[in-house]
């Protein structure tokens, strides 16, 4: 158990004393643990992570089918910095979220991204004093 909160993957969440021992109960540090990719055998280079949003698509196909899917795709030129900024909101809104309590018979996905795109950049709108 010690290593296990050494590796900050469970915590002390009760401690209770029973006679000369004190008796710990242990709860998840987290309420969703990733583990990365396998790296491949072909020499190949895997990411880092996973693909949340390809996952999402495979659940959510028959969502679609039965007109039962609500999902939003946006394109913004941004800065970087912006990006990282927004994302981070995008992180609160999830965990915000995975905090919902329970009930209904329904499990609901929640599915965010945010990536560079190839799309082409409009150059920048030129002042109307030029």
């Amino acid at each position: 158990m010690s290593v296990l909160v050494d590796a900050q993957l469970l915590k002390v969440v009760r401690t209770r004393r029973v006679r000369a021992i004190e008796e710990r109960f242990y709860g998840r540090s987290a309420r969703i643990f990733r583990v990365g990719a396998v790296s491949p055998t072909d020499g190949g280079v895997t990411p880092h992570c996973t693909n949340d949003l390809a996952t999402a698509a495979a659940e959510s196909a028959p969502a679609h089918q039965a007109d039962q899917l609500s999902s939003i795709v946006r394109h913004v030129r941004i800065p970087q910095e912006q990006a990282r900024e927004f994302w981070a909101r995008v992180l609160e809104l999830a965990n915000d979220y995975a905090q919902l309590p329970r009930g209904g018979n329904v499990v609901y996905g929640f599915a965010a991204g945010l990536y560079p795109t190839d799309y082409p950049a409009l150059p920048e709108a030129e002042s109307a004093a030029d």
